[in-house]
């Protein structure tokens, strides 16, 4: 059997990466990560952190865009199953924007893969910089902020059973805790639903997959301005490979439409985001995981993310 080779139970077997775009603009929306359809055994807690490199220069003739910086992110999260086929999940988060030190590993990182490095030669590294222009609209950070984000609580229903997988739904609201003249948060509360759909490989293979689909009706933000889009669609597929009882390979891929009316790809196209990690399980009911993504759509997301997950679960 599969699940004997794995060495644990198949309740809870697998869970995306938890992975969202902490683009300073995409942040300040309810976009949720991806999350297994199964429930919760009873009760889990998490930690996650990830640092994210900014950097994205567009102009038109009346609108233009500056994102240079570093996002430090930190969230707490608590997933409480309370009845047979329901759990709720509450995550708490804390950001950081500032100059950072990533700018000159970023250069480099792109050097080593053949990427673009998009001008960044030519602007001082490390510095923070924020600036967004947009007709009768104009936002800026200049000094490193931080503080608690967005708070964000969800309701996850568990609909079907089938054989290799399950089906649920979810609702969820983003809650305005954050501080949004700091773009730490939106200032606005924003509502979401979703479908989410967990699958096993019956043929033998050690693999599991994961599908998410829904939309987010965002509440009305001073920050964004009036070019944000308030009906967002949000959607994700992730795979887990496992390589042993101990250790898994993790793909993901994440996507949700334009946040704002706008002329500049980097606000007014879809993104795109490519993930890849490690997985390691202990016996005693913790996970740990190490990955990092890429923008698969330029500028409409970071240019390089660095998560770091871990997880326990009673």
């Amino acid at each position: 059997m599969l699940f004997w080779w794995i060495g644990i139970s198949p309740v809870f077997a697998s869970e995306p990466l938890l992975v969202v775009n902490q683009s300073p603009i995409a942040a300040l929306t309810a976009l949720p990560a991806q999350r297994s359809a199964e429930l919760e055994n009873e009760f889990s807690w998490r930690v996650a952190g990830s640092i994210s490199n900014h950097f994205t220069l567009q102009s038109s003739e009346s609108e233009s865009l500056f994102l240079d910086g570093q996002s430090n992110f930190l969230s707490i999260g608590f997933r409480y199953r309370f009845a047979e086929n329901w759990d709720v999940d509450l995550s708490i988060p804390w950001r950081h924007h500032t100059g950072g030190f990533t700018d000159d590993l970023i250069t480099e990182w792109h050097k080593l893969f053949g990427l673009p490095n998009a001008d960044r030669d030519r602007y001082p590294a490390d510095v923070l910089q924020y600036n967004v222009s947009l007709p009768g609209h104009q936002r800026a950070l200049h000094q490193s902020a931080s503080g608690i984000g967005d708070v964000q609580i969800a309701l996850n229903r568990r609909l079907l059973r089938l054989d290799g997988g399950q089906l649920s739904v979810g609702t969820g609201v983003k809650l305005p805790t954050g501080e949004s003249d700091e773009w730490l948060g939106s200032g606005a509360t924003d509502f979401y639903a979703m479908a989410r759909y967990t699958g096993q490989q019956l043929n033998g293979w050690p693999l599991y997959w994961h599908v998410q689909v829904g939309a987010t009706f965002a509440g009305a933000s001073e920050l964004l301005g009036e070019t944000q889009k308030r009906s967002i669609w949000f959607a994700g597929l992730a795979a887990e490979w496992r390589l042993s009882p101990r250790w898994s390979a993790l793909f993901q891929y994440d996507a949700h439409s334009a946040l704002l009316s706008a002329d500049l790809d980097a606000l007014s196209q879809p993104a795109g985001i490519v993930s890849m990690g490690l997985r390691w399980r202990s016996s005693r009911g913790w996970w740990v995981d190490f990955s990092f993504s890429e923008d698969a759509v330029v500028e409409a997301s970071p240019d390089v993310t660095f998560l770091f997950t871990a997880r326990y679960s009673m």
